[in-house]
């Protein structure tokens, strides 16, 4: 009662929650330490940037998100979200330029003036918005001539998706999300390994509450989720990659069974990806996926017409996407006008 008094009435805007520790917090109002473990653990999973602690204004967000609110999941996926997403940013006569990569952030006189992309077409612009990381922002700016990295993320995941024959209630799960830890301490860092199996996330779409009448998947399919090292996979050679894909994956599938019933003989197909494939779609440093461990709640950088939007401005999934961007947007752009605003997109 406590816990939930403290939290109900938060300010997911207020940059002063995202200061404080949720540890800290959390040992003043709960004695038991397992208690305060088993809270981390979905929380952190599922949108923590930071090694170890968590921002309480991020605890807040989560805790409500996971245990308040709950999992929902549409049918189609994220695709059908970005595709209607899309449409409503053409109908409303925005121009969409895919594959088409930043060089660089133009800068004159303390202001971002336009993109170069690497074609070296121009694009001038009187507001930009940049989802494509804090750091990564920075190195794009052809003002800035050294990175501070002090806040840059360093958390990064495997994960591993597995194609079942069947549904997977079938073979006893029927559980739309697994967290698990196999100690009492829960240990959220980045592993000096390939990846810790030790702690992870199980999933399976299948299994979530879908409305309509046709709404089933021709396949069963689970999903496994660990922590992993992006300099360690990044170090590999093209060969040694390969087994050692399959090796972490098999070691995972070792670990996640014992939290859930075993179905590895009923295995038709699998997908891995590890955080270099992160980094290679994303563009992100490390493979982050939560971004930077600071966030920039009003999307402010060192020029006044450069915005943040995404990870590194602080919202994080797919909801958290569309709230931070469209938050940025009416911040920065309420009277210029979609006109004359650009985006440096990540692809996240």
């Amino acid at each position: 009662a406590t816990l939930m008094a403290k939290i109900v009435d938060y300010d997911d805007l207020n940059q002063d929650l995202f200061e404080i520790s949720a540890r800290e917090f959390l040992n003043e109002i709960i004695r038991d330490p397992l208690l305060i473990e088993m809270l981390f653990c979905p929380l952190m999973w599922y949108g923590n940037a930071r090694e170890r602690d968590m921002d309480f204004g991020q605890f807040c967000i989560m805790f409500r998100s996971i245990f308040c609110e709950g999992f929902g999941r549409p049918y189609a996926g994220v695709r059908l979200i970005l595709k209607n997403l899309v449409r409503r940013f053409r109908g409303l006569g925005g121009e969409l330029k895919t594959r088409s990569g930043v060089d660089h952030i133009h800068v004159e006189n303390g202001k971002a003036v336009g993109l170069v992309l690497d074609n070296g077409d121009e694009i001038e612009a009187a507001q930009i918005i940049s989802s494509a990381g804090l750091v990564e922002t920075m190195r794009l700016c052809d003002d800035v001539s050294q990175i501070d990295t002090t806040h840059a993320g360093r958390l990064s995941f495997m994960e591993a998706i597995s194609v079942v024959d069947l549904e997977p209630k079938d073979i006893g799960f029927d559980k739309t999300v697994v967290f698990f830890n196999d100690s009492e301490n829960f240990s959220w860092e980045r592993p000096d390994t390939l990846i810790d199996s030790r702690t992870g996330v199980i999933c399976s779409p299948n299994n979530y509450a879908y409305t309509g009448e046709n709404e089933t998947f021709p396949e069963g399919m689970i999903r496994i989720t660990a922590q992993a090292n992006f300099d360690r996979w990044q170090a590999l050679d093209e060969e040694t990659y390969r087994r050692e894909k399959t090796k972490s994956y098999n070691e995972l599938l070792a670990s996640a069974v014992r939290f859930m019933p075993d179905f590895r003989n009923r295995v038709v197909a699998t997908d891995v990806f590890t955080p270099t494939t992160i980094r290679r779609f994303t563009g992100h440093d490390q493979g982050t996926v939560y971004g930077a461990t600071h966030k920039t709640l009003d999307g402010s950088t060192h020029l006044p017409n450069l915005h943040l939007c995404g990870t590194d401005q602080g919202f994080i999934g797919i909801v958290g996407s569309m709230m931070g961007g469209i938050s940025i947007a009416n911040h920065c752009l309420g009277g210029s006008g979609s006109r004359d605003a650009s985006a440096v997109e990540s692809g996240s």
